[in-house]
């Protein structure tokens, strides 16, 4: 199994872990795009570069991922409140998540999370209507090792 499939459902459990981001969002965290159906507020995360460490010899199997993750929410203070519950949960953050692959349980050993950027952008409407959408995007570097 590749290091992103284990590393994407370790971001989700470990956002949808959080009480606080699992009551304004519910079950809407998704990968690298949303469904328009979905209500807001929301949370789509990706994964935007690897680097896969190697010592002497050979890989070592520390991964370091360069993380997006997009609190979006229909206002600015719902945008700005799901990102600093983001934030809290994310940042300088270790420790094991358990997944599941084809249902056998296998450790995201997290080592460290840095947070590297945020920012807040508003997207217009673009069916005509009045009511567009703010996103808070936080990057994060995580270093974790997919135990087998």
């Amino acid at each position: 199994m590749s290091f992103e499939v284990r590393l994407e459902p370790a971001i989700c459990q470990k956002l949808s872990a959080d009480t606080d981001i699992s009551n304004m969002v519910l079950r809407r965290i998704s990968p690298v795009a949303l469904d328009q159906d979905l209500g807001l507020p929301a949370i789509m995360y990706e994964i935007t570069g690897s680097n896969p460490s190697r010592n002497l010899t050979s890989r070592n199997n520390l991964i370091q991922a360069d993380v997006d993750i997009y609190c979006i929410a229909e206002t600015y203070s719902d945008a700005t409140k799901l990102g600093e519950y983001v934030r809290r949960e994310m940042s300088a953050s270790r420790g094991d998540v358990s997944v599941t692959d084809d249902g056998t349980p296998i450790q995201v050993k997290i080592l460290g999370i840095t947070h590297t950027d945020d920012r807040i952008e508003y997207s217009p409407p673009v069916d005509g209507g009045r009511t567009g959408v703010y996103t808070r995007r936080f990057s994060f570097l995580i270093s974790f090792r997919p135990e087998d």
